[in-house]
């Protein structure tokens, strides 16, 4: 059967309108793909954020326990001088009392 024009030009139309509804759609799409782009750009800059940040905690973590560890090793060996001469002196003392004390309980 022979088309006419008419109908070859409402095919012609009818394929039109339908290119024209998967352009739209191909479009919607491809904005939503550029969505989803600068989303997962967005999060991989915060993982890698996330990484820095752990980096310079550690980092922190180290110094911190560095200098605790020097202030405690300066506490200890604060406490562990030689006697003053105060200290000296009075262990002195104590010693000759001690050792006076000794001799007259014999004696007696």
């Amino acid at each position: 059967m022979a088309e006419s024009e008419f109908d070859r030009g409402h095919a012609a139309g009818g394929i039109e309108a339908r290119l024209a509804g998967h352009d739209k759609h191909f479009a919607a799409i491809n904005g939503s793909l550029g969505d989803i782009a600068k989303e997962l750009n967005k999060m991989t800059l915060a993982v890698q954020r996330l990484g820095d940040q752990a980096d310079a905690n550690a980092k922190t973590v180290v110094s911190t326990a560095s200098a605790l560890k020097a202030a405690e090793d300066a506490r200890r060996a604060k406490a562990v001088q030689a006697w003053s001469p105060v200290q000296k002196i009075l262990a002195v003392i104590a010693a000759v009392a001690t050792v006076t004390s000794l001799v007259l309980a014999v004696i007696r």
